[in-house]
């Protein structure tokens, strides 16, 4: 009787002690919606093919990485953060809405901005 119920202490210790840590790698929530952001801008400009040269795949690459060098990760680093996110799916969609906001509010700073003022290509 004595065994089990030190047995049992040491058992519900133990359990206590099992907190899920995150990884070292794993950045910030609103670090990585910015990221993200950043990412999908990217995205945009590789897909309509502004800078198209013989060598796109190179600027494709350069204009990726630019993303990383802004905030000092790695690919390895943005991987990781996406694998981790995408394997919880609330937290994955909670970030995604406040990339799409953030794009929405870039996108309307810049139909504000188109009409506020004309283009003058002199300045």
């Amino acid at each position: 009787m004595k065994y089990t119920f030190l047995v049992f202490i040491f058992i519900s210790a133990i359990s206590c002690q099992k907190e899920k840590k995150e990884p070292d790698y794993l950045l910030e929530k609103e670090k990585f919606v910015e990221v993200l952001t950043d990412f999908q801008m990217a995205e945009g400009i590789v897909r309509l093919g502004y800078n198209r040269t013989k060598d796109s795949l190179t600027y494709n690459d350069s204009v990726y990485f630019a993303v990383f060098r802004k905030y000092g990760i790695s690919e390895a680093i943005f991987d990781s953060n996406f694998t981790y996110y995408s394997n919880k799916p609330e937290e994955f969609e909670e970030i995604f809405e406040n990339v799409i906001t953030n794009l929405s509010t870039k996108s309307a700073e810049i139909r504000e901005k188109k009409t506020e003022e004309p283009y003058d290509p002199k300045k």
